[in-house]
């Protein structure tokens, strides 16, 4: 299936219509700008959410890392914790 020539030659003038300088920095002044702002503004608060968790989350690895090193150094391999399990 191939394109009418009238619907080509439309699309070749809305090309060179919107490459013109003066054009592409009006839309996006005008509408390109102000969409980004905006939905910037209301992502916002979700992205510092996103942040705060990862960071919590991070926190809590590296706790928990700690601890099983901590763990690991006093004796308490994996072994040893094995043992006590089946002999309690």
């Amino acid at each position: 299936m191939t394109t009418p020539a009238w619907a080509d030659s439309m699309f070749q003038k809305w090309v060179v219509f919107f490459e013109k300088e003066s054009v592409r920095k009006s839309i996006e002044t005008r509408v390109v700008d102000p969409i980004l702002k905006h939905i910037l503004k209301q992502v916002f608060p979700y992205i510092l959410l996103i942040c705060i968790m990862f960071i919590l989350l991070l926190f809590a690895v590296l706790i928990t890392l700690g601890v099983v090193v901590f763990q690991y150094r006093s004796g308490l391999g994996p072994a040893a914790t094995a043992a006590v399990g089946v002999a309690a």
